[in-house]
C-alpha cells in the first residue's frame, strides 16, 4: 500500500509538472487571441453563424486532428509497434487483408509462440475483430496508420454529432474541438495501434442516437444506435455488455407508454446488434472452432493469460515453453492478487487514471460544477450515473487503461461542456474563467503532440539494417537475463512464409537447425537481446 501511495504521489507531481508548463502556454495563447479579438470583433459572430451548420462543422471537426498531426510528420514520423498489443492488432489487420479472419497453423508453430496469440487451432491474434478492421482498412489506404488517422477522424465528428443533440450549436462545436485536441491528438489514440478512438466512435454514436430518438423516432436513428454498439462489443466485448444495458434500458423507458409505435426501430436496432454478434460469433468459429468459444478463453487454456475477473478463480498456470510467456502469466497473476486483496485500492487507481486522461487538472472545474447540478437536470444525472457505473465496472478487471472507457468519451465531454457553460454564466469573472480553461485544454492537446516514448531496444533498427541487405532473413531472437518480457520481438505477419524477415524464438542449435532447413533459401541471423543492447551476427546453422 505505502508503494502505491508513493507512485499515486509521484505521478500526481509529473502530472502537475506538465501542468503549469500547459498554463504558462494557455496564458501566452490567451494573450495573443485577446488581441486578435480586438482586432476582428466579429469572429465569435462568425462562430456561431458557423456553428449552425452542423454537417460543415463536423466536416472541420474531423479534420481537424487528422490535419495537425500529418503537419508534424517531418519531425514526427508514422508510429512503429511496440508493444504486445500493437503487433497483436496488426497481424488482425494482416490476416483480414488477407482474405481470412484466421490463419492455418504453421508446420513451425513452436517457434513462433508468442504473447497474445494463438498458435492452434488457428495462427490468429487473441483480440476482438474492432482494432484490426480499421488498420486493415489503413493497409487497404497503404499503411495500418491511416486506419487510426481515420478513427480519430471519424471520432471527432461523431462526437460533434453527439453534442449537437443535448447542447446549442456552438458549445456542441467548442466540446468537439476540445475532444478532437484532448482525446484525439493523445499520443496513446493516433500514435499508437490499439488505439481508442474507434470504440470512441462507436459510443458516440450510440449516445447520439438515443439523444434524438425521444424527439424523433426513427428507425435510420435505430440502426445507428445499433451499429454503433456493435463497434463498442467488436473493440472492448466486456465493456459492451453494461452499454448494451444502458441502450435498451433507455429505449424501454422512452417506449414504455408507445409501444407500438417503437416496435419497428427496436426490431432494427436489435437486428443491427445481432450483426455485431454474429460478427463476433463467425470469428470465434474460425480462430477456436466453436462459435461460443471466445479466443480469450483458448488462451487462457493455452497461455494462461488473459486473468480472471474479480471474484472469479484465477487461471491456473499451463505448461509453458518459454520464459518470456511464463514472465507474462506471472505479471498477470500479479496483478489479479492484487485486485483480490486491494480492490478499493484498485478502484481508486481505476477512478484516478480515468480522471487523468478524460478530465485532467483543465476540466476538474467544470466537471465538479456539473456534478454539483445534477438535481436541476436529469440529462446531467444520467450521464454521470452512466460514467459511475462504468467506472465501477473498471475495476472487476486486473487491468486498467483508459482507452476501455473509451466508449463514454462523449458522455464525459458532455459533462465538461455543461460545467463551462454554468461557469461562463454565472459571471463576467466566470466567463474569463471558462474561455482560459478552454485554451488551456485545447493547449494541453497540443503540448501533447510529441514523439512517442521508445521502449529500451526497438525492433525497428534491427528491421531497417536487415531491410538493407539484400534477399530474405530469418532472425533468430535470444533473450537475456536482463531483457523486459514487456518488449516482445518474435511477432510475424499473417503469411510467415511470404514475409521478408521471418522472426523465431531461438531453442538452441538443434531445434533452430529445424527451421533453417525449411528457410533454406534464407540468411539466418542470431539476435542477442538484452534490456539496452542488440546484437545482431550471421548464425551459420546449414
Amino acid at each position: 500500500m505505502h508503494y502505491s501511495l508513493q507512485f499515486l504521489i509521484e505521478r500526481t507531481e509529473e502530472v502537475f509538472h506538465g501542468f503549469w508548463i500547459e498554463v504558462a502556454a494557455a496564458a501566452l495563447l490567451s494573450a495573443v487571441l485577446y488581441a486578435i479579438y480586438r482586432k476582428l470583433p466579429k469572429v465569435g459572430l462568425h462562430f456561431l453563424e458557423s456553428a449552425k451548420r452542423s454537417w460543415r462543422s463536423i466536416a472541420a471537426a474531423m479534420c481537424l486532428p487528422v490535419a495537425i498531426r500529418l503537419a508534424c510528420l517531418p519531425w514526427m514520423p508514422p508510429p512503429v509497434p511496440k508493444v504486445h498489443d500493437e503487433f497483436v492488432h496488426l497481424l488482425a489487420a494482416d490476416t483480414l487483408v488477407a482474405g481470412r479472419l484466421a490463419n492455418p497453423p504453421h508446420p513451425l508453430a513452436r517457434h513462433f509462440e508468442t504473447v497474445y496469440v494463438l498458435q492452434r487451432p488457428a495462427y490468429a491474434s487473441i483480440y476482438p475483430l474492432g482494432q484490426g478492421m480499421v488498420l486493415a482498412a489503413g493497409k487497404l489506404i497503404g499503411h495500418p496508420w491511416a486506419g487510426v488517422l481515420l478513427a480519430v477522424a471519424l471520432m471527432s465528428g461523431a462526437i460533434m454529432w453527439m453534442l449537437f443533440g443535448c447542447l446549442p450549436p456552438p458549445w456542441a462545436v467548442l466540446g468537439a474541438i476540445l475532444a478532437a485536441l484532448a482525446y484525439g491528438l493523445a499520443d496513446e489514440w493516433i500514435d499508437s495501434y490499439y488505439g481508442g478512438a474507434l470504440c470512441a466512435f462507436g459510443g458516440a454514436l450510440v449516445f447520439g442516437a438515443l439523444l434524438r430518438l425521444r424527439a424523433l423516432l426513427s428507425k435510420r436513428l435505430a440502426l445507428i444506435a445499433g451499429v454503433g454498439w456493435s463497434i463498442v462489443s467488436l473493440v472492448r466485448p466486456f465493456e459492451s455488455v453494461f452499454t448494451f444495458v444502458v441502450v435498451w434500458t433507455i429505449v424501454t423507458a422512452f417506449a414504455w407508454r408507445s409501444v407500438k409505435q417503437w416496435l419497428a426501430p427496436a426490431a432494427v436496432l436489435a437486428l443491427a446488434q445481432m450483426a455485431g454478434v454474429a460478427i463476433t460469433a463467425v470469428h470465434n468459429r474460425a480462430v477456436t472452432g466453436s462459435f461460443t468459444t471466445l479466443p480469450y478463453q483458448l488462451s487462457q487454456r493455452d497461455y494462461g493469460v488473459p486473468q480472471t475477473f474479480l471474484g472469479q478463480k484465477p487461471v491456473p498456470e499451463p505448461p509453458l515453453r518459454f520464459p518470456e510467456l511464463r514472465q507474462v502469466y506471472d505479471w498477470q497473476r500479479g496483478q489479479k492478487d492484487s485486485l483480490e486483496q486491494r480492490p478499493f485500492a484498485r478502484f481508486g487507481a481505476v477512478v484516478y487514471n480515468t480522471w487523468l486522461f478524460f478530465v485532467t487538472p483543465w476540466f476538474s472545474v467544470p466537471l465538479v460544477l456539473a456534478l454539483l447540478t445534477l438535481r436541476n437536470d436529469p440529462k446531467l444525472a444520467i450521464a454521470a450515473g452512466i460514467l459511475a457505473c462504468a467506472t465501477a465496472l473498471g475495476t472487476l478487471y486486473p487491468f486498467f487503461n483508459a482507452r476501455y472507457l473509451a466508449a463514454y468519451a462523449c458522455v464525459f465531454m458532455f459533462l465538461i461542456v455543461r460545467g463551462l457553460m454554468l461557469l461562463s454564466h454565472r459571471s463576467v469573472a466566470g466567463k474569463v474563467a471558462a474561455c482560459f480553461l478552454v485554451i488551456g485544454g485545447m493547449t494541453m492537446g497540443l503540448i501533447g503532440l510529441k514523439p512517442p516514448y521508445e521502449i529500451p531496444v526497438p525492433r525497428q533498427p534491427v528491421v531497417k539494417q536487415l531491410a538493407a541487405i539484400p534477399g530474405r532473413h530469418v532472425v533468430f531472437v535470444r533473450y537475456g537475463p536482463t531483457h523486459s518480457f514487456l518488449s516482445e520481438w518474435v511477432y510475424n505477419t499473417a503469411d510467415i512464409d511470404a514475409s521478408r524477415i521471418v522472426w523465431a524464438r531461438s531453442m538452441g542449435p538443434a531445434d533452430d537447425a529445424e527451421v533453417a532447413r525449411y528457410y533454406k533459401d534464407r540468411q539466418t541471423w542470431i539476435a542477442d537481446v538484452e534490456a539496452n543492447s542488440v546484437r545482431l551476427a550471421p548464425y551459420r546453422l546449414h
